[in-house]
């Protein structure tokens, strides 16, 4: 039994030293190939972040765009409702007259005008006040129908929109229509000034 420990102890050292060998060039034979395989994951990382960095890019900038979308559109929206609401507003206000104060249908023809429409009323005073002080009874008119031709391109001063007006009048000369009563048809240019939406043409439709 003792004769045989001094043969088995060199050979299981002998085992040993060639495993712990083989496993030793197992790994270095192994480092190549685990390298490679870390850097094709890490490119591949690399990559995926990058497609998630684009991806995430491209969906706020379509959210943004979209965002600015609404918002423009909801205040090209606005803006075509207040020059619509001005038409009206003006209209109303270029029909209505009491012959007792021809001056203040003046004062308030001019208010909702600009431009050449303003000029030619301004010029007019005369035979405008003229007109009012004949009226038997005072003159009334009420929109029926408003639509915008052109929409307005912004809502900046100098901008312009034409807007297509009927009217229901008892003087339908107040904004150059002859006849009697009844309903009149009206295509005005709105202008943007610092005092709102004002009529800066007037034409008979």
């Amino acid at each position: 039994m003792t004769e045989t420990q001094p043969i088995r102890l060199p050979a299981a050292r002998t085992r040993v030293d060639e495993a712990t060998r083989t496993a030793r060039l197992a790994r270095i034979a192994a480092a190549g190939p685990l390298r490679e395989r870390a850097r094709r994951r890490s490119r591949r990382f690399i990559v995926a972040l990058a497609v998630l960095v684009v991806a995430a890019v491209v969906l706020i900038g379509a959210i943004t765009a979209t965002l600015v979308h609404e918002r423009s559109a909801a205040a090209r929206s606005a803006t075509a409702m207040e020059v619509l609401a001005s038409a009206r507003s003006a209209i109303t206000t270029l029909l209505t007259a009491d012959p007792a104060d021809p001056d203040g249908y003046l004062d308030r023809a001019l208010a909702v005008t600009t431009g050449e429409q303003h000029d030619r009323l301004a010029g007019a005073r005369d035979a405008i006040t003229a007109e009012i002080s004949g009226q038997t009874t005072p003159s009334t008119g009420q929109v029926l129908a408003a639509g915008l031709i052109t929409d307005p391109a912004s809502d900046d001063e100098g901008a312009q929109a034409r807007v297509l007006v009927v009217a229901d009048a008892t003087d339908p000369a107040l904004i150059g229509e002859d006849g009697g009563e009844g309903p009149v048809t009206v295509e005005l240019t709105m202008t943007r000034t610092a005092a709102g939406w004002l009529i800066g043409e007037a034409a008979r439709s």
